[in-house]
């Protein structure tokens, strides 16, 4: 079995097909149609360089001279999140896909206070309920379908928010997306 990701395209492959990722499953019940395109690609390009930082940091890589001191907040909150939680990190930026066809990237997978989670990181200052949903595809994603689930929003002042998920709802709300997508692309 041949799984690959383009990261010029943001595509995922599973022998061959191109298969969605949970963010694009999750545009039927979240869209960005109304956010200005200036300031969307602000945000992308934001995440994208915490997300890099973070996972430098994380994998033990980081020259931190390198950050941007736009970004150094964002920084000095993630540390202050594993100052007080002390993740141990079993998968950091993992990319993984579901029997069921739809594939994601991981931000973070392991243990806090000897518990299974899956953490997501982002740099928005509201949370949005979509977010549990997506951490309930990862977890499945992994095979690790009772894993705690929560999302840490970084903050430019160096404090985080620890947004945790436990819907039940939110898988079976995937799943019915992702066959809603399904159906839609059989007729493109």
């Amino acid at each position: 079995m041949s799984f690959t990701f383009d990261e010029a395209k943001h595509e995922y492959r599973l022998n061959g097909v191109v298969i969605p990722s949970v963010t694009q499953v999750l545009q039927l019940l979240h869209s960005f149609a109304g956010v200005p395109l200036d300031v969307l690609k602000a945000a992308q390009e934001r995440g994208t360089a915490v997300h890099q930082i973070c996972q430098y940091w994380d994998e033990g890589d980081l020259d931190e001279d390198t950050i941007d001191p736009k970004l150094r907040g964002y920084f000095n909150a993630w540390l202050k999140f594993l100052d007080d939680k002390k993740p141990r990190w079993t998968l950091i930026e993992h990319k993984g896909h579901h029997p069921l066809g739809f594939a994601g990237t991981c931000d973070r997978f392991g243990l806090i206070d000897g518990q299974d989670w899956t953490i997501d990181i982002k740099t928005s200052l509201q949370s949005h309920p979509v977010w549990g949903i997506q951490t309930a595809a990862y977890n499945h994603i992994y095979g690790k379908p009772n894993a705690r689930r929560g999302t840490v929003r970084l903050r430019p002042d160096g404090t985080y928010k620890f947004d945790t998920w436990t819907d039940p709802m939110d898988w079976p709300v995937f799943v019915s997306l992702l066959t809603i997508q399904n159906f839609k692309r059989k007729f493109e």
